[in-house]
């Protein structure tokens, strides 16, 4: 069995602490949370303006617009704060967990369904600054858990799915990672999700 040699990432609930739901990042955000207008986020519409949005599609202001819109009770720039107070920060340990990946020689990398404006947030972050390879749906033009994103994932870094093992908060994301041939661990967003990648790393034989 090959040893891995490249940790890929998810982002939300791996690496960076995120609001689960809409009332979670309203109340993060400081904007009155309304439930009718949350129960339209389930709508159709909304899960293809946000697909459009994480495949780079729809740029972050449309994007802003077009859930103003479906939402009717909040205003774009609303929609925006709300967005913006979506990811909340590292993960404790995860930056330190970099380096301790890279001191034993494996590359790290991160593979997630984001969009532009989350993008240039998370240059704030310690832990997304120490990932060497960064890829996202925003930029691949395609989302997790379609298969097709995880091959163009092993043909822009040049390595196998052998080489591999991938931490993602999401089922479907694991499974779909498993079924190309990847090394893949499901980690709980609730718990520590460093030590969790440590053990996994462990687990594949990555590190000691």
């Amino acid at each position: 069995m090959s040893i891995p040699s490249l940790a890929v990432f998810d982002l939300g609930g791996v690496v960076v602490r995120i609001c689960r739901t809409w009332q979670e990042a309203c109340q993060s955000a400081g904007v009155a949370h309304n439930p009718n207008a949350e129960a339209r986020l389930d709508s159709p519409r909304k899960v293809e303006l946000l697909r459009a949005h994480q495949c780079g599609e729809v740029e972050s202001g449309e994007y802003f617009d077009g859930l103003a819109q479906l939402l009717a009770d909040h205003s774009a720039d609303e929609v925006r704060r709300v967005h913006t107070a979506w990811i909340l920060g590292d993960y404790s340990g995860m930056a330190q967990l970099m380096d301790r990946i890279h001191h034993a020689g494996m590359r790290t990398a991160c593979l997630s369904n984001t969009n532009a404006h989350h993008w240039q947030q998370l240059e704030s972050s310690e832990a997304f600054r120490r990932i060497q390879v960064r890829h996202a749906s925003h930029l691949m033009g395609l989302v997790k858990p379609d298969q097709r994103i995880y091959r163009a994932f092993e043909i822009a870094t040049e390595t196998t799915p052998q080489e591999i093992v991938f931490f993602d908060d999401l089922a479907e994301n694991i499974e779909a990672a498993r079924a190309c041939g990847w090394n893949a661990v499901h980690i709980d967003h609730t718990r520590d999700t460093a030590a969790q990648v440590l053990a996994g790393l462990r687990a594949h034989g990555a590190l000691a």
